[in-house]
């Protein structure tokens, strides 16, 4: 009895070259695809695995995937395509599916420990979301088809530029080679943004330009490779309102607006003690588009000195509605010293989510000139040095260059302050009617900015 597996129609030219590539029979041995997310990259390799596989009998075949989770997902595809028992066995204990008559087996590996992939004899394998992946993994992947001659499809949306862009890069140029020599070429690179997928909705794609930086859509909807550098717009400065020049007091520059015993206002504290300055900002939370009213920074003062000097500068103000200070490190003794103040505040633990997080609520608020900033030259210089940098699994990692003369505190008591300012702060909001709101199947799709499968724990 012969079992025919139908694989799903491509939704477009890019997805159909992904779906055929591991079955083709030319000199082309190696594909990689930047796409952006959501595209249908992942569903694409699985069913050309699907399809490939059994075509060659006695061969082995891999689906390679940077954590467990991720590698899941192309199991679960699998599963969908391919018949059930007696014709295709599932192993969920080791992540293998077999086809026994054949001899075929597929292997759902994760990538965390390289090494372990080196040794059996791959006729084809899938990488999926490799600008995650460490290189070794490629490295090691590699290995496995030295004598098999397999193809390995390497597939992902950019995350800086770290080896997956070398080696796009890389096939790129050998398509040029080819092209001009007039043959075959070993690599291909393919590309496609996000609305090259037709059953994604336009106004999904518009909502998510609006609430992410720009940076941050060109990469993962438009399938961008960005470079490292400044990270942060033009931001909008006011310099009739901030008129008068702000003052200094020995190691002390502070600044407050003349009008601020009638102001409501939530604020934002970055800690030091030595090399660095403490520096706390302060929003106006009732109007917008919200403006810093005042600010303080200081250097090499006690902690204790800190948080009296503080509440007294918060006290010039009708009222804080809200203090967000970062916590991290000596974060328990800040808050038992604010405990003991007639402030309200929030302790927040920077890490590389946290972080990421406020960073990219500051460029979206700056970008949509939602705030306003005073012309203060230490600011302006901080946001202007600001930077990224993308390490070799693509994370990304916000913070000032390196140097005596850079800080990056003023950036963070900016980030806490529209932190507290997107929770408590007053803010424009659109009015949209009933029979205005998207259909039912429309409904249905969840926001992409929800679902583009970051690594929490990364610094963008």
């Amino acid at each position: 009895m012969k079992v025919r597996t139908q694989i799903f129609e491509p939704h477009s030219p890019v997805q159909r070259e992904i779906m055929e590539f591991l079955a083709q029979k030319n000199e082309t041995r190696t594909m990689w695809v930047a796409c952006g997310s959501k595209f249908g990259k992942t569903i694409g390799a699985i069913g050309g695995l699907a399809h490939a596989a059994p075509q060659i009998n006695n061969t082995t075949w891999r689906w390679i995937a940077p954590i467990y989770r991720q590698s899941k997902i192309g199991w679960k595809y699998l599963q969908n395509i391919w018949p059930s028992e007696p014709y295709v066995s599932y192993q969920k204990a080791d992540m293998t599916v077999t086809i026994p008559k054949k001899n075929i087996e597929l292997q759902f590996w994760h990538g965390q420990n390289p090494e372990d992939l080196e040794g059996e004899g791959i006729m084809g394998q899938v990488k999926d979301e490799c600008a995650k992946l460490k290189e070794q993994v490629h490295i090691s992947g590699k290995t496995t088809m030295t004598m098999t001659g397999g193809r390995e499809l390497n597939i992902s949306t950019p995350r800086g530029r770290n080896w997956f862009y070398k080696g796009c890069m890389n096939a790129l140029e050998e398509m040029e080679r080819a092209k001009i020599e007039k043959r075959q070429p070993r690599e291909v690179f393919l590309t496609a943004p996000t609305s090259a997928n037709p059953h994604i909705k336009q106004h999904i794609l518009d909502e998510n330009r609006r609430i992410l930086p720009v940076r941050l859509y060109r990469q993962y909807f438009e399938a961008e490779f960005l470079d490292d550098g400044e990270v942060f717009p033009k931001i909008s400065i006011d310099g009739e309102t901030w008129k008068e020049e702000f003052e200094r007091t020995g190691p002390t520059e502070f600044w407050i607006h003349p009008k601020s015993k009638k102001m409501n206002v939530v604020a934002g504290c970055d800690w030091a003690k030595v090399r660095d300055f403490t520096v706390l900002t302060v929003w106006d939370m009732e109007h917008f588009p919200h403006r810093m009213v005042g600010f303080l920074r200081f250097q090499g003062k006690r902690y204790t000195h800190q948080v009296v000097d503080i509440v007294k500068f918060l006290n010039r103000f009708a009222n804080c509605e809200m203090l967000y200070h970062d916590k991290t490190g000596v974060g328990e003794a800040l808050d038992d010293l604010l405990d003991k103040t007639n402030l309200v505040y929030e302790g927040v633990t920077f890490t590389n989510s946290s972080k990421a997080n406020m960073v990219n609520n500051a460029i979206t608020s700056i970008e949509q000139e939602e705030v306003i900033f005073p012309l203060w030259p230490e600011l302006i210089k901080e946001f202007d040095q600001f930077e990224v940098v993308t390490n070799e699994l693509g994370n990304m990692r916000y913070a000032a260059p390196e140097g005596e003369n850079s800080h990056d505190d003023i950036v963070f008591s900016c980030c806490l302050g529209l932190e507290a300012l997107k929770h408590y702060g007053n803010t424009e909001c659109e009015v949209n009617f009933l029979e205005d709101l998207p259909e039912k199947e429309d409904l249905i799709q969840e926001m992409l900015v929800d679902d583009m499968d970051i690594d929490p724990d990364e610094g963008f």
